[in-house]
């Protein structure tokens, strides 16, 4: 990697999705990158000029930028640095994230001039309750190389004119769909409102090796050094856990994971705007 490489790919990304879309941004960009791992860590100092050019990846969490790559990315700053903005979600929606992504960079100093939503697998997809398994895939991460390209074409212009993040509109979910899913969750809530629990990972104690991997995997420290207990105050469930076991002792069963599965099955594609 280059020392002084123009390019740095910002990302946060437990389950490794967000990254590999970032990293088909950036190659389609045909520029040699630098990748700066959001994911373990606490906030990430970086002074970026106007003649940087950076990535920013995060996967979706509720509809906005993950709350924890937004603190990890507050210790960055830019001076009018352009910016492409990566989004990846569970093939539901991703709502405001992108705005809100945009919001949150500029007031680091940053100038989006462009930005995309791709579909990663969900970090609640199961065998039994299948979501956008193996997204991105290879059309995914071709669409990926393209929008890098487009930026790349657009910058060589000298136009680093600001997008607007909000006409990046998702492809509507079939309306029965989301309706079902609207009840789903007004009835989920309505049965936790006095007696609020926590999803966290559970371990089968019989399967666990004890290596470590999800201990050195947990984007929080939420993990104990013997990876049975689970700190719920830290845990993310972003299910990096779940995914990284290689001897399959960790799951976490979301009562969403169902409803999901059912509801939004359908493919969405890529969207992006330069």
């Amino acid at each position: 990697m280059e020392k002084n490489c123009k390019v740095k790919v910002i990302v946060f990304s437990p389950t490794g999705t967000t990254a590999k879309v970032a990293g088909a941004v950036a190659s389609g960009m045909g520029d040699v990158y630098e990748t700066v791992d959001l994911t373990c860590g606490d906030t990430h100092e970086l002074h970026l000029s106007a003649d940087d050019v950076a990535v920013v990846a995060a996967p979706v969490y509720g509809g906005k930028m993950a709350p924890v790559a937004r603190r990890r990315i507050s210790a960055v700053r830019a001076e009018s640095t352009p910016c492409v903005l990566i989004a990846v979600y569970g093939n539901r929606a991703f709502e405001n994230a992108v705005t809100d992504m945009a919001e949150t960079v500029a007031e680091l100093g940053f100038k989006p001039v462009a930005a995309g939503a791709f579909v990663g697998e969900h970090s609640y997809s199961t065998a039994v309750n299948p979501i956008a398994v193996g997204r991105p895939d290879r059309d995914d991460l071709a669409e990926a190389a393209e929008f890098g390209r487009a930026v790349a074409e657009k910058l060589s212009r000298g136009d680093v004119s600001v997008i607007d993040a909000g006409c990046l509109r998702d492809q509507p979910s079939p309306e029965q769909s989301l309706l079902r899913f609207h009840e789903f969750v007004m009835e989920y809530m309505k049965s936790r409102k006095d007696a609020p629990v926590k999803l966290l990972p559970e371990v089968d104690a019989n399967r666990c090796n004890g290596c470590g991997r999800c201990v050195d995997m947990c984007p929080t420290g939420a993990i104990a050094a013997d990876c049975l207990a689970v700190d719920a105050s830290l845990c993310i469930k972003c299910c990096a856990c779940v995914k990284g076991c290689p001897s399959g002792a960790r799951s976490l069963v979301s009562p969403f994971a169902p409803v999901l599965s059912e509801n939004f099955s359908e493919r969405k594609p890529p969207v992006w705007i330069v």
